[in-house]
Order: C-alpha cells, then sequence, then structure tokens
C-alpha cells in the first residue's frame, strides 16, 4: 500500500468504523438471551459478524503502527490520530472485549474462535461470542499502535492530551487482566458447573494454567510471543517521551526542557492507573516465581544426576532461593487476588532462560517506577550534594541544605512547603516500600541465576534512590541486604559493550548516549548512599548479628558513641552504618571487578579498529567516573582504607595502579595514531562521550592520595586557622592551608566542597595508636607506591595538555614537607620562644624523624624526584601560559626538592622490600618501624625490627598478605581480583589449572623464588625486569631464559 496521506485517512476511516461497529457487536452479544435484541445495526448480531470486524481492525492497525514508525509521516499521523478521536474508540472497543466479570467460550457450546454460543448470562457475567483469541490479538496490535504513537509527542503535543484522555494505555492494561482472570465455560461444564454457574471459587490454575484458553492463547499464538516486546516498547516509550528517571520528589535533577514540562502530566497520568501498575506487578512477580522454581528445578536434577563438589555447592546455593519461591509468592503479590497469580509469559527468542528474561522484566519495572514512585521524605546525608544536579529548581539551594543537615529553620520550613505541593509520590496501587520488595526480590533472583552477560541499570537505580527516600527505620533494615545486592549488580555494568556492528550494545544504545553517561547517575546516587545518615537507634537495632564484639558496636551506636575496640584505650569512630553496610557486602570487590572487566577487554584491542578504541576511551572514562562518585566524592576513601577489609583494599589499590599505567599506555599509543584516534572521537561524540578519560582517572587517584596524607597525617588540624609562624609548632601545623584538600576542591563538581569534617566522622580519622590507625598508615603507603611512580610518569611524558601536572607537584610537595618537618620544627623553636611553648604542649611523634628520613629515600632514591623536578621546572619556565602566581609556585616546589635532597639530619631507611612482591614487605619502607639506621653496629638490630613489622602487616591482612606478581611492571587485568590473579590452592611449582590466575602461574624454576601470573611476564622480569641480575640461583649458570620452566613440568 502506497503511504500517501489519502491512504492514512483511508485507513484511519476504516479503522474508526471498524472499531465502532465491533463494540456494538460485541455490546450486542452480551445481552442477556431473555432480552430482545435492541433495533438497529447490531440487532441479529452473530460471533462470524464479531470476529470478522475483529479480523478488520487487526488488517488496519498493522500498516498504521508502520506508518508511525516512519518519519516521514508519523506526525501528520499523529495529527490525524487526534482529531479522529481513534485513542477512544480503541479504548471503548477493549472495554466491550474483555468487560468485568468477563468469561470465555460459551457455557453451552464450545465458543473457540468464531463459535457461536447460546449461554446466559448468570450473577457473574457469562458471555458468548468470539473467542479470547481473536480479542487478545487485537489487543497485542493496540499495544504496538499505541508504542508507535507515543513517540511523535514532541511534534504532536495535542495527541498526549488524547491519549491521556481516552485512558487507551489504561484500557489495554485492563483487558490483558480480565482476559487472565476469566473464567472458561468449557472447563466449568467439565467441572459439573453448568450454563449458568459462577466463577470456581477454588482456582488452582489461574488465568494463565496450561487448561485456561489465556493459556492456550500464550502457548500457541503469534501475536502472543509478541505480548512482551510491545508492552516493554509502549512502557519505555511513555517514560522516555516525558524525562527518564525524573521521579515524582525531583530532588536529583536538571532543569526540564519546555516540552518536557508539557507531557510530564500527561505521562505520569498515563502510567498512574491502577490495571497497567498491577499488570506490571504481576509479571514482575510471576517471573521472579518461575525463575526461583526452574532454579530449584536445575538443583534438583543435578542432585539426582550426581554433580561435581563444585557443581553441589553452587546448586546449593540455587536450593535455598528456590526453596524460598512459595514464601517469595505469598509474601510478594502485593494488591493482586489469586485469579492474577498463576501463568507466564512466552520466553523471548533473544532470551536464554527465566533468569534472563527476568532481568528484562525488572529492568523495565524500574523504568516505570524510577519515574512513578517516590519515597515520603527527602534523604540525609554527611554533606551537601553538589548542585550541578539541581539546576533550574528554585528551591535548589535550600534542598541541598536539608539533605546536608544544615539548613536553618526558615529553610525546613520553606522546603516542606515545596514538599506539600508535589504531585503524588506513587501510584494508588503500591507504596513506595511496595514497590522496593518487589523490584528487589526480582533483581536478587535475577542478578543469582541470569548470564554473566545480562545488563541491569534502571533497577538498582530504583532501589539506591527509594531506600534513601524511606524512614530511618525502613531504611535500616533494608541496607544489610540491599548493598549485598548492588554489589552483585555493579560489576555489570561492564557488560553490553559490543554488538559486532558498535562500539557499546543495544541495551546501552537505548538510552541514546555512550555507557558511561549512562551510568554515571547509578554511580552518583551510590555515592550518596555511602553517605546516607541515619537515626542512632534504627541503625543500630538493624545491624546484623556478629557475635559480642557486633553486639557491643551496635549498643555504643545506639547510645549515640562509637564502639571502642578490644583492647584500645579509647573509643573509636567506626565508619557511617550504610558504609559498614557496604563494607561486608562485597562493595570493594565489586568495584574492583568492574574496573578489571572495563578495561581488561577493552585495552587489549583498543589498537584494532576505531568501534575499539571507542570502545576503550569510553570505559576508561567509565572506570574514572565510578572511582569518583564511589570513592572521591562520597568521602569514604580514608575510612575504606582504615575500616574496609585490608586484603580487599590491597587488592583494589593494585588494580588501580595498573589501571592507572593501562589507561595512560593505551591513550598514549593512541595519539601516536591519528589514523585511529579521529575516526574513533567522532563515534564518541555521537553518543556525548569523551576522550578525557586518563585526565580523569589521573585527577581522581591523585584526589584519592591527597585524602589519605589528609587524614593519616598525624599533625592535620581540621578547622580552619590562618596560616601563622606560631602554628608551625602545633603538631605540624606547617602545612595547614586555607584550602586543606587544593586536588579535591579543584576537581569539583560546580558547587562541592568535600567536607573534612564528614570524611573524619565517617571513619576517616581513627584515634592515633590504634589497629584501624595502623591500618590506615599502612594500606596509605601502599596506594603511594603503586600510584605515585606512574603519576609522576605520566606527567612527565603527557603534561600539560593530557593531565594536570599540579596535581603531581601538590602531593610531591607534601611528602616533601614531611621530610623537612623536623627540621623546620626544630628551626621555628630556635627563633621564636613563643613556639618553644607551644611546642612543649603538643608534642610531635617520637618516630616523626625516623619516618621522615623514609619519605626522603622514597621520593630521592625510588621516585628520582630530583630528575622528575628538573625536567619539568624546565617544561614549565618554557611555557608561555603561566601566570605570575604559578610560576612563584612552582619555583618554591623545586627549592622545597632541592632542600630534601640537601636534608642530611635523618638515618636513611633500608632498603627491605627490594624485589619485594608482597603487600606487607612492600609496605616497609614508608613506615616507622623500618626507618632505623642502617649502619653496620645496628644490622641485626634493624632487622629483627623488619621481621617484627612483616608479622603485624602479615597479621594485619589475614596472615596470608597479597601475593602479587614478581614483574613490577605487570599490567594483566585478568579476572576480577589482583587477590585471584595469583590465587593457587597447589603448593609453589604445582599450581594446577583453576580459578584466578592458578593456571597461568609460572615460577622461576632457579630461584624457585619469584612468581609471575603469565609467561610473559616471568619473560620480561628476566630480560629487563632485573631477575637475570638478581636471582639467587642464577649464579654460576649461563643461558639467556633462567626462568623459563612452567610450574609441574
Amino acid at each position: 500500500m502506497e503511504q500517501l496521506p489519502a491512504n492514512k485517512a483511508a485507513l484511519l476511516a476504516v479503522l474508526g468504523w471498524a472499531a465502532r461497529e465491533a463494540t456494538s457487536v460485541a455490546q450486542a452479544l452480551q445481552q442477556p438471551q431473555q432480552q430482545p435484541p435492541r433495533p438497529g445495526p447490531s440487532a441479529g448480531a452473530s460471533d462470524e459478524e464479531l470476529l470478522r470486524l475483529l479480523q478488520l481492525v487487526n488488517a488496519t492497525l498493522a500498516p498504521l503502527a508502520v506508518l508511525a514508525e516512519v518519519k516521514l509521516h508519523n506526525v501528520e499521523l499523529g495529527r490525524a490520530v487526534a482529531r479522529t478521536q481513534l485513542p477512544q474508540a480503541l479504548a471503548r472497543l477493549l472495554a466491550t472485549l474483555c468487560p468485568p466479570g468477563f468469561r470465555c467460550c460459551g457455557a453451552a457450546c464450545g465458543g473457540g474462535i468464531g463459535s457461536r454460543g447460546s449461554g446466559s448470562r448468570g450473577s457473574a457475567g457469562v458471555f458468548s461470542g468470539a473467542g479470547i483469541e481473536a480479542r487478545l490479538d487485537v489487543a497485542v496490535d493496540i499495544v504496538t499502535l499505541v508504542a508507535s504513537l507515543w513517540n511523535v509527542f514532541e511534534q504532536v503535543p495535542e495527541l498526549a492530551a488524547c491519549m491521556t484522555d481516552s485512558r487507551l494505555v489504561e484500557s489495554v492494561s485492563a483487558a490483558l487482566l480480565r482476559a487472565q482472570a476469566a473464567e472458561c465455560g468449557l472447563e466449568q461444564q467439565q467441572r459439573g458447573g453448568g450454563a449458568g454457574a459462577g466463577p470456581s471459587t477454588a482456582r488452582a490454575g489461574g488465568g494463565g494454567s496450561g487448561g485456561s484458553c489465556y493459556g492456550a492463547w500464550l502457548r500457541g499464538s503469534k501475536r502472543a510471543k509478541q505480548l512482551w516486546p510491545v508492552l516493554d516498547a509502549m512502557l519505555y516509550n511513555v517514560v522516555a517521551e516525558a524525562a527518564p528517571g525524573l521521579p515524582p520528589r525531583k530532588w536529583l535533577v536538571a532543569a526540564l526542557q519546555p516540552r518536557e514540562s508539557l507531557t510530564l502530566s500527561h505521562c505520569r497520568a498515563a502510567l498512574a492507573g491502577p490495571a497497567i501498575q498491577l499488570l506490571l506487578g504481576r509479571v514482575l512477580v510471576a517471573e521472579t516465581n518461575r525463575c526461583l522454581v526452574e532454579a530449584q528445578a536445575a538443583v534438583e536434577e543435578a542432585a539426582g544426576a550426581g554433580g561435581s563438589a563444585a557443581g553441589s555447592s553452587r546448586m546449593g546455593a540455587a536450593a535455598a532461593a528456590g526453596a524460598a519461591a512459595p514464601g517469595l509468592h505469598q509474601q510478594r503479590w502485593h494488591a493482586l487476588s489469586e485469579c492474577f497469580r498463576s501463568g507466564t509469559l512466552p520466553l523471548p527468542r533473544n532470551r536464554s532462560s527465566a533468569a534472563d528474561f527476568l532481568m528484562e522484566v525488572v529492568e523495565v519495572a524500574g523504568v516505570v517506577w524510577d519515574f512513578m514512585v517516590s519515597g515520603p521524605r527527602l534523604p540525609r546525608l554527611g554533606q551537601q550534594p553538589a548542585n550541578v544536579f539541581f539546576g533550574g529548581d528554585p528551591a535548589a539551594e535550600a534542598v541541598r541544605k536539608v539533605m546536608g543537615g544544615v539548613a536553618t529553620p526558615e529553610e525546613e520550613t520553606a522546603v516542606a512547603a515545596a514538599e506539600a505541593q508535589l504531585p503524588p509520590l506513587h501510584p494508588p496501587s503500591y507504596t513506595a516500600v511496595q514497590v522496593y520488595e518487589m523490584t528487589h526480590a526480582a533483581l536478587t533472583a535475577a542478578l543469582a541465576y541470569a548470564p554473566a552477560e545480562a545488563e541491569c541499570l534502571s533497577a538498582p537505580s530504583l532501589l539506591v534512590r527509594l531506600v534513601m527516600e524511606l524512614p530511618p527505620r525502613q531504611a535500616a533494615a533494608r541496607l544489610p541486604g540491599l548493598w549485598r545486592t548492588l554489589s552483585c549488580a555493579l560489576p555489570r555494568l561492564a557488560c553490553g559493550a559490543d554488538d559486532g556492528n558498535a562500539f557499546q550494545g543495544p541495551f546501552w544504545m537505548r538510552f541514546g548516549v555512550s555507557r558511561s553517561q549512562c551510568t554515571r547517575s547509578l554511580l552518583y546516587h551510590l555515592g550518596l548512599l555511602l553517605q546516607l545518615q541515619l537515626s542512632p537507634g534504627p541503625a543500630a537495632a538493624a545491624q546484623p548479628n556478629t557475635g559480642s564484639a557486633g553486639a557491643a558496636s551496635a549498643a555504643a551506636r545506639a547510645a549515640g558513641s562509637p564502639a571502642a575496640p578490644s583492647g584500645a584505650a579509647a573509643p573509636d569512630p567506626g565508619p557511617d552504618f550504610s558504609l559498614r553496610c557496604a563494607l561486608r557486602g562485597g562493595l570493594l570487590p565489586a568495584i574492583e571487578a568492574l574496573l578489571r572487566r572495563l578495561l581488561g577487554s577493552t585495552a587489549a584491542v583498543a589498537l584494532a579498529g576505531p568501534q575499539q578504541a571507542a570502545g576503550f576511551m569510553d570505559a576508561a572514562l567509565q572506570s574514572a567516573y565510578t572511582v569518583d562518585h564511589l570513592l572521591r566524592t562520597s568521602g569514604v576513601w580514608p575510612a575504606v582504607l582504615a575500616q574496609g577489609p585490608p586484603q580487599q583494599v590491597a587488592s583494589l589499590v593494585r588494580t588501580l595502579g595498573k589501571a592507572l599505567t593501562v589507561v595512560g599506555d593505551t591513550f598514549h599509543a593512541l595519539r601516536q595514531r591519528p589514523q585511529l584516534l579521529e575516526p574513533a572521537m567522532q563515534l564518541l561524540s555521537a553518543v556525548s562521550g569523551t576522550d578525557k578519560g586518563q585526565r580523569a582517572l589521573f585527577d581522581v587517584l591523585s584526589a584519592l592520595l591527597e585524602q589519605a596524607r589528609c587524614m593519616t597525617d598525624q599533625v592535620l588540624i581540621l578547622q580552619r586557622r590562618p596560616l601563622a609562624r606560631a602554628t608551625v609548632g602545633m603538631a605540624g601545623g606547617w602545612h595547614d592551608r586555607a584550602h586543606r584538600l587544593p586536588v579535591n576542591d579543584s576537581l569539583g563538581p560546580d558547587g562541592f566542597t568535600l567536607r573534612a569534617d564528614w570524611v573524619a566522622s565517617a571513619g576517616g580519622r581513627p584515634s592515633a595508636d590504634t589497629a584501624a590507625a595502623h591500618q590506615q598508615r599502612v594500606l596509605a603507603d601502599w596506594a603511594v607506591l603503586q600510584w605515585y611512580p606512574e603519576i609522576t610518569r605520566q606527567t612527565d611524558r603527557d603534561s600539560p595538555t593530557y593531565v594536570y601536572s599540579a596535581f603531581a607537584r601538590s602531593l610531591l610537595m607534601f611528602m616533601a614537607c614531611r621530610v623537612l618537618w623536623p627540621a623546620l620544627r626544630e628551626n621555628l623553636m630556635a627563633s621564636d620562644a613563643a613556639a618553644v611553648e607551644l611546642a612543649a604542649a603538643i608534642a610531635p611523634p617520637a618516630d616523626a624523624a625516623a619516618n621522615a628520613a623514609g619519605w626522603r629515600r622514597f621520593l630521592l632514591h625510588d621516585l628520582d624526584a630530583l630528575g622528575w623536578t628538573e625536567r619539568v621546572l624546565a617544561r614549565t619556565a618554557a611555557s608561555t601560559e603561566l601566570k605570575a602566581g604559578e610560576r612563584g609556585s612552582w619555583g618554591l616546589f623545586g627549592l622545597t626538592v632541592l632542600a630534601v635532597s640537601q636534608e642530611g639530619g635523618g638515618p636513611e631507611a633500608c632498603d627491605a622490600a627490594a624485589g619485594s612482591t608482597s603487600v606487607a614487605a612492600a609496605s616497609v619502607p614508608l613506615q616507622t618501624g623500618a626507618a632505623a639506621a642502617c649502619n653496620s653496629g645496628m644490622r641485626r638490630q634493624q632487622q629483627e625490627q623488619q621481621r617484627t613489622l612483616l608479622q603485624h602487616v602479615a597479621a594485619l591482612l589475614g596472615g596470608a598478605g597479597l601475593a602479587l606478581c614478581g614483574n613490577p611492571a605487570c599490567r594483566s587485568l585478568e579476572g576480577d581480583s589482583e587477590a585471584g590473579l595469583m590465587a593457587s590452592s597447589a603448593p609453589v611449582g604445582r599450581q594446577q589449572g583453576g580459578g584466578g590466575g592458578g593456571g597461568h602461574i609460572k615460577t622461576c624454576s632457579r630461584c624457585r623464588a619469584v612468581r609471575y601470573c603469565c609467561g610473559a611476564c616471568q619473560l620480561q622480569h628476566w630480560a629487563t625486569g632485573g631477575h637475570k641480575e638478581a636471582c639467587a640461583g642464577a649464579a654460576g649458570v649461563s643461558g639467556s631464559a633462567g626462568g623459563g620452566q612452567s610450574p609441574g613440568r
């Protein structure tokens, strides 16, 4: 058929006439048989006539749906639909085809499609007429047309009002629900119910059971297989047409565009009806239960087949979840009667299992409910959120202050008044708690059993926002389970990168922007969730039971005071409740897995073509966003160092260092290939992506080092004080500045300043001489060792265009000040009598001089700070873009480094960790105990000190430490964690293939002391890494491949 305006008008005219005629015929067939037929065109109506009209409706709906998808014709078609009031006619047709109390198949005869029955209308309403299959086919075709029409609201605003007034979306949903709940006349006859019997009160199967007409339609109809795809498209288009991710309480959203403001109320009204909400909840819960039942069946099948021990263990977890299906079934059927609880949708062809399909369903539910549902209160956070997400809202500043807990009473009153004017915070069908429970149960089941490549984004975003908006007691009870679920969902943000035709798959392309931009909102919400403030009572009451220590901590929190660790002399504040739940729930391994999945695969193929290069650059930016929102702007990084599981923190630190190296080197290689970089940049620009991944990751890691320095330095003064000469005697106040965190403050986002008091109160500044303080110092020094050499290398190579050299200068300046601090303090005391008295009141740490010597050795020997400073200053002096103040800062920096090189008052630290491959030994040069003098008279004492310190660090890491690849230049991001890269249960030299990197581990066949994650690292370390000269077993042995033997050979 030619797609001409005249043909469109003809199609609309035919469809309108057929819909009205079918409505009249269906109404006539519903009249009780005892009454004479009404006069008019429908007199003597038959099932055959209704069936022919429904077939005509289907025949005209299909081409109209196609036309609505064609941009050349859809605007004109949308205007014509609004003028003809077609949505109202279709809504009336659906209401007549599936009225309340609808029963399929005439009770006196077979019914079926085209059957003619003489059934009578009983108390529940028994109607004869065309079978349920024809009615449902029409409903599916109407959904298809509706999904297409919602795409043209931007050009046809009057269509939005027409669709909303007609309640067509609600009518479609009601028809589908009534069809599922319909009683079958044939079933009633077989049960002996007779022609006029009412619906059964004990429905074992329900509307979607195997023997019902609805179930038969789901199994046999071609249109039934299209039901979920077109429902998905309709729901998504309604939300996307307004403003995706814009909940009723818009506390975290940018200003609306004019067209979004016009259509917002219409889109929300279209999805607020009880039928569409019940249908969505019914599908979600039914698919959740099907997933759990299938998992349990798989467990039973595996148990019957006698699976392996590993398989039995894995299936045991599935059995536990599957056994809970009946309980979930009863708990999750919110607002749904028994007749809706059976039957599931056909599995789409692109889905491999029920769990895979459930992931898609829960994502659609997340999109809709994120648009429709808000909790009853504004979140309360540890600090004010950035104003970048509050643009255009006149009450933004007051809302930010209320959320950050710093609002005045007047501002509190103004925000409360604005809250009272909000639209309904949830549809009538479900409350925020019910939506949370259904979505969380479904997402948890999907994450447990769906394929590893299944993506999820909207459902986790919905859960994070809702739990922040719940009352404190309700939020506290749900946080532990939520963080476990989020930790499973986070690594999946790396899925869907490539479908073979584009650098990111269709899941992310549906959002219209790059994956890094899609995921940024969720990451920002997660960062806010880490700052969530709960009243002490509920948070403590909801704490998991961790024995006597946990009970003591809970009691302390409930009393409003921090719990003291065992053997501690004073109480020590722990991290906030949400952070504790996150650490217990596996947040750190989840972050590490996400980073390794993002960069491990994309960096390896980044030079293969523009698509791959664009994919890598977007993955690098997403990695930077992950670290920025979850660890930097949330302010929890110092608390993570102090309170996190040591091995998890150490493994994450190592992965971040590798990520920085891989990102920097791959970007450098891409810049050498402009013929590859330019088309990749065009691909990124088309989806709002950028090539700033290297710069962003460099900045974020520099900021984390600054936060750790700020909190671990025992001379930190939290209160702002003017830089006065006398403060140099105050426990090292020499480095206190108006901006305590200059790197963090310069990164923003705009309007955001990290509050050092929040960082400390969240557990980032543990009391001195406690286990947490010791762990924080060890792991902070480990981060310096892993990150700072690469920061200086990239600064030397890529600044000032691609990285910001001032950040490296700022960090190096603080390390230099640590070296010079004892001398500065002594000089000040010698020249200022007031400083002597002040210094006597606040004595410096006893090991300050030894620690300063350790930092001096790290700067001068490990980093070659003199050579690096010389090169950077030469480049800076030749620059014509620097201002006078910046030149002065660089000049002062150069003098400071020169002073460090001339400082000889303190003893040197021993090179105890040279060639080491463990966290414990690698941390020694920056620890006070390892900074003892290395002269011949104290060698034995120093070795004993090193042995003692290594024992302490090994105990800190659980007695096992963190095994690292013996090649210091290792860049492998294989596997989900650094700890798993070298994991192997077999003895050294006898490793077998298995999890982590155990199947690839190599051991030097000469010294048998150094292990590698792969043969490439072994060869590189032997050839260029220095092991050939240092190997204890290579003395007197010739050859060029001393470590060539693989384990077990």
